[in-house]
């Protein structure tokens, strides 16, 4: 290695350990709850005297987000994705929120593992997310967004007071460690985290510009399925009738099963569904569009019967930051 090329390197590494070493750690605050948690902690649980430890149901504030845990449960994983022997599947269900000014993004798989009592760290399992019948709280979360999903566990079965961890951010200044407890618990989400900033929610047929696209809803449906094909109980298929036109410069590449979802008024996700699209006679609106050119289709999804306030989103940008939120009740 020549002089320039070890000055250049060092360089780089001062600047690493300057930066890092210029992060202020980021304190959580409990600024609410939504119910008495009768979950203790274990008296197994090491814990160091700076540590704070909290309950389900306590609505945590720590930088730009707002989490709040809603319980937990141990799904079976069924015949075909049981977990190992002398093993299951714990499954943590969780709110996200940004009370910041700008967007950030939550990733379930580099932010939020489990610890038993002695310390032992659980990283989040494929398997056990199946089994959880959700979606995990991860993306991009704007400004007054609220997110909502589940993350799965595979843990030993004699196991028990595990302590979910979050991470506020990927380099890890900032942590928030919440009790589960002994028994599976399920909360009510709170009804309104007083968030500074309010989403621009559009309507049903409105024209929404977002990075030289524009996105138009032009109607919704609710098919009612057919013989071989229905909705699961407690389930119905819903249509979204989408275009989307390029009004830009360069082409752009629309794929709907990643870029459009919908969401309900807790924050839980719903993404493309195969079974409802089966029925729908039209295709999804997938295309690569040229300046000018425009797309339209259908795409279909399946929520609970008794979803209430659901929302289109349109991610147009995947890897980036800029979303479309579009009310459909």
């Amino acid at each position: 290695m020549n002089r320039r090329t070890f000055s250049i390197f060092a360089i780089f590494i001062i600047l690493a350990l300057f930066l890092t070493g210029c992060q202020v750690k980021k304190q959580s605050t409990k600024i609410g709850n939504i119910g008495i948690s009768d979950q203790s902690a274990s008296e197994e649980t090491p814990r160091t005297p700076q540590e704070v430890i909290y309950e389900v149901g306590d609505i945590i504030s720590i930088d730009n987000a707002v989490l709040v845990v809603l319980g937990w449960d141990q799904p079976p994983g069924g015949d075909f994705n049981p977990p190992d022997e002398g093993k299951k599947y714990l499954v943590v269900d969780l709110m996200i929120a940004n009370q910041g000014e700008r967007s950030f993004n939550s990733s379930p798989v580099f932010q939020m593992t489990l610890k038993d009592s002695s310390g032992q760290k659980y990283n989040i399992n494929g398997k056990a997310n199946i089994a959880s019948g959700s979606n995990t709280p991860n993306g991009e979360v704007n400004p007054g967004e609220v997110i909502r999903g589940k993350v799965g566990f595979h843990v030993p079965e004699d196991l028990t007071n595990f302590i979910f961890v979050y991470e506020a951010n990927l380099i890890g200044i900032g942590e928030v460690s919440v009790n589960l407890g002994s028994t599976p618990v399920a909360m009510d989400p709170p009804p309104d985290l007083n968030l500074a900033h309010r989403q621009e929610i559009y309507t049903v047929g409105e024209q929404i510009e977002i990075s030289g696209l524009v996105i138009q809803i032009l109607g919704v449906s609710y098919p009612s399925g057919t013989d071989l094909v229905k909705p699961k109980v407690g389930y119905k298929f819903i249509s979204v009738d989408v275009q989307v036109e390029n009004q830009g410069e360069s082409v752009q590449e629309i794929t709907s099963i990643v870029q459009m979802y919908l969401k309900d008024n807790t924050g839980e996700k719903y993404t493309f569904h195969l079974g409802a699209q089966s029925i729908i006679d039209s295709g999804l609106p997938d295309d690569e569009l040229q300046p000018g050119e425009r797309i339209r289709g259908q795409i279909g999804f399946q929520v609970p019967a008794d979803s209430e306030g659901l929302i289109f989103v349109f991610d147009a940008e995947v890897f980036g930051f800029g979303k479309v939120f579009i009310a459909l009740d």
